[in-house]
């Protein structure tokens, strides 16, 4: 079997869900690309107004007539990612065997390297779109073909930025109403009303609902995030996201030292070997992965055995970006060291999939049993927002 091509869409996302009230927003909503020096065969008008969110739609093709599939990343326009991808990582993988995926892996990260410093995340859904091809050859569902540790996992609620405590205090109850057990804010970044608002929460839900914060790196100094840390241990959040930036490894280190509660790191870390570091020098005690930008499935088995070793789980962060979502379930049936499911709310990531994920009655986000990702692609929606195609 061979890949005999790699198609690349860009579409709109109308209805972004959480995005929309993402900082991204306003600066997406802004945001007004021009396309020059587009790539020979690129069919689109001169220009392209990026006036919402985007996605990039994959489709690895090859001689058997399987497809594989993966969304690529493009909050702030999609044409930088198809960029990427058609003029580095696309040549890396044509006329290759899809099932040769640590090869590709390898090959993409000499490519990435090689290749103008290209941004590794784009590689992410072409390694998604090749264990979809791989497990449907296979005929079974992806997480099936890795090698299955559950059949379902609890998924937590995971909040847009909002303005206040009595907007999260209410999503949070709304969330415990919809059957998750647990609620994870993004608070606003300013340390004394993050700290009002995991307040507000914690009295909303009462103390034995699972709780986690997560400001997203960047607005807190070590101060700050000490003394974040320290009220969020009187209220027995179960971890601390991202209060410092990723490369800040140094004052991630003093913090898990400082501090009882969990400090989860990592996430914006593209570079899977990277995450080594936070382990050997226990500057996190949880690290993130994510297929979007941990270099796909391969990347984040790779990050999640590591952190194995180490006795470390790995918690698989939520894409929004829908089939994304999907395949970062598929890796965290499949490892161990996984509590959760990160899940958008109140609005799902849902465009470009028939039957976005959902929890039972339980709390629970239950394994898809058809083959590969096991989700349907909605062309109809895709090719009704689709802005260009490579």
């Amino acid at each position: 079997m061979k890949i005999t091509d790699v198609e690349i869409i860009v579409a709109n996302i109308p209805q972004p869900g959480v995005m929309d009230e993402s900082p991204a927003k306003l600066e997406a909503s802004r945001l007004k690309t021009t396309i020059r020096g587009r790539p020979k065969g690129l069919a689109t008008s001169e220009n392209a107004d990026v006036k919402a969110p985007q996605i990039v739609v994959i489709v690895v093709k090859t001689d058997s007539g399987l497809e594989g599939y993966g969304f690529g990343w493009g909050t702030k326009g999609g044409m930088r990612t198809a960029h990427t991808i058609a003029e580095v990582f696309r040549p890396e993988l044509i006329g290759n065997d899809p099932l040769d995926r640590e090869r590709l892996w390898h090959s993409a990260h000499r490519a990435d390297r090689y290749g103008g410093l290209a941004s590794f995340n784009s590689y992410g859904p072409l390694d998604v779109a090749l264990w979809d091809i791989a497990s449907k050859s296979a005929n079974l569902p992806l997480y099936k073909l890795i090698g299955a540790y559950r059949d379902r996992i609890p998924a937590y609620a995971s909040s847009p930025f909002m303005q206040g405590p009595e907007d999260y205090a209410s999503l949070a109850i709304e969330a415990k109403l919809k059957g998750f057990t647990a609620f994870k804010l993004h608070p606003p970044g300013e340390p004394d009303l993050d700290i009002a608002c995991c307040e507000a929460v914690r009295a909303a839900v009462g103390p034995e609902f699972v709780l986690m914060s997560d400001p997203v790196g960047g607005n807190y100094d070590h101060e700050d995030a000490v003394r974040v840390g320290r009220a969020l241990e009187k209220l027995e959040y179960l971890w601390l996201e991202e209060p410092l930036y990723d490369h800040d490894i140094h004052g991630l280190e003093q913090l898990s030292r400082t501090l009882d509660i969990a400090i989860c790191a990592g996430e914006w870390n593209s570079d899977f070997f990277s995450k080594i570091n936070y382990l050997r020098s226990g500057a996190a005690d949880i690290i993130r992965a994510d297929v979007s930008w941990t270099g796909g499935i391969t990347g984040c088995l790779k990050s999640a055995h590591i952190a194995e070793g180490f006795g470390v789980n790995c918690e698989m962060h939520m894409t929004v970006l829908s089939l994304m979502d999907v395949a970062n379930l598929h890796v965290a049936l499949a490892i161990k060291n996984c509590r959760y499911l990160e899940l958008p709310f109140p609005d799902g990531a849902t465009f470009g999939i028939k039957k976005p994920l959902e929890i039972d009655n339980e709390g629970y986000v239950q394994a898809p049993s058809a083959p590969g990702l096991g989700v349907e692609i909605d062309w109809n929606v895709i090719n009704r927002n689709t802005v260009v195609r490579i």
